[in-house]
């Protein structure tokens, strides 16, 4: 009998095993290295972000303080008593000590934040952030638009002179110090910009999240369903009108502003309002309240004529008014009421930086600056977005919100980061997004076209993206697979085919739970696809409300 040699047939089978085994372990370090860098990454640049707004919202609060130190001097005796003329306490000089004083306000209202945008770069850049050109590129413009005549001249509708002060070129000097500093602009500030465009009509076409959801055929999504339902898409409806509004300068530094005004002279109602927070804190300061009285009045308690008709107050402006995002204290976020430091708008500081982490995969998907999940740009390099929001804080006497007293006063102890749910500061148009930016050209582009679906001439850089998702909703058979505005309805519902069934169901309109009959038979729609867009209990199709981003 002959002898089988079977060892010859399975050489190199553990070989095999030994093979895939290094293959799965090599693709294992491979994702665990990439997982690193991105959260070493997203780490660095939130702390990034963090330390910048802190650092910003802390020149808010020194600002704040400094123009309240002012309000005080205003409001003692020391308009009279320490500057000179010595003890003339006539309209005329009174109007003038007091004119040179507001002045120094209107300076601090520009030089304190734009110290601390300064400073805000510096952090970034001690965290590990590099400069990033779309930043710089808007901060540049925004230089270019100051020597502008119609966005900033007095052609433009803006006075050249706020408080006596001039600050027009100063200020341009400031912001290019900055910018040059170090290569560029590190960290992305909020901004309230005099050259901010207005978007009418149909200024829905700025949501960024609109055509996320257009991409994804997400019909929950607020915007969209409510378009396809409502929106009759006559006409050129992609056309908008883009108007800079150049006359809504906010009169103060628009990087992180601060948000104050001045009142007329004459005005006693901050001072009414200030008097015992005054009377408290000026003997720690060595000074005392101007009263009402007449020197020529025997109970005239310090022999000075009554100053304050001649004052002008630096106050807050009606934002400080608004409680910033009610949800947040009406429990549907929170379960308790929120501390009263944290009960009213005004100055907030946010701030965004980016980075690229290195990853040796790809395509894989980073949170991006709203806080959604986005694709990566390219094969190789993912960019993470972080941002921060930080607020200086303070109260009156019993936890009263400071802008209570009208007058500001230097009540501001501290700055803390907030979520940047609470008080987003970020309008319809952030330049400083970069997304928003490219939308916004697109939008310009677009206003230009007659026919969408045919525009004769191509879009903008990145804007091809936005040109497929307002040709898909220009698109009826398109929007009728979310809501069919020619469905008949029927138990079960069918859903809508623009050849086979065209008076089907949308999506929105399809059943989701039926009533039966004895026999089983669906007999009508207890809840729709719709119905189950806002559904809290669990096992619906639609998000749970809540912030977009916190962080």
């Amino acid at each position: 009998m002959k002898k089988i040699n079977r060892g010859n047939s399975e050489k190199g089978q553990t070989m095999i095993l030994g093979v895939i085994a290094v293959l799965i372990l090599l693709i294992a370090i491979l994702f665990l290295f990439d997982l690193h860098s991105i959260i070493r990454v997203k780490v660095k640049t939130q702390n990034a972000a963090d330390a910048a707004a802190l650092t910003a919202a802390n020149w808010q609060r020194h600002s704040l303080n400094l123009i309240g130190e002012l309000n005080m001097v205003k409001a003692c005796t020391v308009l009279v008593t320490d500057l000179e003329p010595f003890g003339d306490d006539t309209p005329d000089v009174i109007t003038e000590k007091s004119e040179l004083i507001t002045e120094m306000q209107a300076r601090v209202s520009f030089v304190g934040p734009m110290i601390g945008f300064g400073a805000a770069q510096q952090a970034a850049k001690n965290n590990g952030m590099n400069p990033v050109d779309h930043y710089t590129a808007v901060v540049s413009q925004h230089i270019d638009n100051l020597e502008n005549e119609d966005y900033y001249g007095s052609t433009a509708g803006i006075n050249q002179e706020i408080e006596n002060y001039s600050w027009r070129w100063a200020y341009q000097d400031m912001i290019e110090a900055v910018n040059s500093g170090q290569g560029g602009i590190a960290a992305a500030p909020n901004a309230d910009f005099a050259t901010l465009p207005e978007i009418t009509p149909n200024s829905w076409l700025m949501d960024l999240g609109l055509y996320r959801a257009i991409s994804a055929e997400y019909w929950c999504y607020g915007t969209l369903s409510s378009l396809i339902q409502n929106y009759p898409f006559s006409g050129t409806w992609w056309q908008v009108s883009i108007v800079e509004n150049t006359g809504r300068f906010t009169e103060e530094c628009e990087y992180s502003p601060i948000f104050i005004e001045y009142s007329a002279v004459g005005d006693l109602e901050p001072f009414n309002l200030a008097e015992s927070t005054l009377r408290a804190e000026a003997p720690e300061r060595g000074m005392t309240v101007s009263d009402g009285y007449d020197k020529t009045d025997s109970n005239d308690t310090d022999g000075i004529n009554y100053t304050l008709p001649y004052v002008k107050w630096c106050i807050y402006e009606s934002s400080w008014e608004s409680t910033p995002s009610s949800e947040w204290t009406d429990g549907l976020y929170l379960r308790a009421p929120l501390m009263p430091d944290y009960t009213y708008g005004g100055a907030v500081a946010k701030m965004t930086c980016r980075a690229e982490p290195t990853v040796m995969s790809s395509n894989y998907k980073v949170s991006g600056p709203s806080g959604t999940w986005l694709e990566t740009s390219t094969a190789e390099v993912s960019e993470v977005y972080c941002s921060a929001l930080a607020k200086p804080l303070g109260r009156l006497a019993e936890g009263i919100p400071p802008y209570v007293a009208k007058m500001v006063l230097p009540v501001f102890d501290k700055s803390r980061l907030i979520p940047i749910a609470m008080q987003d500061p970020t309008g319809l148009y952030d330049p400083f997004n970069e997304d928003q930016y490219t939308l916004f050209q697109f939008l310009k582009w677009a206003a230009t076209v007659s026919d969408i679906d045919n525009p004769g001439s191509s879009p903008p850089a990145g804007g091809a993206y936005y040109l497929a998702c307002l040709q898909k909703l220009n698109d009826v058979e398109w929007r009728s697979k979310g809501f069919n505005k020619s469905y008949v309805s029927t138990v079960p519902t069918t859903r809508y085919d623009p050849t086979s069934n065209p008076t089907g169901a949308g999506w929105l309109q399809m059943g989701h739970t039926y009533s039966y009959d004895a026999s089983g038979n669906a007999t009508a729609v207890l809840t729709t696809n719709e119905d189950t867009c806002d559904d809290w209990g669990g096992g619906g199709g639609g998000p749970r409300a809540g912030p977009s981003i916190l962080h």
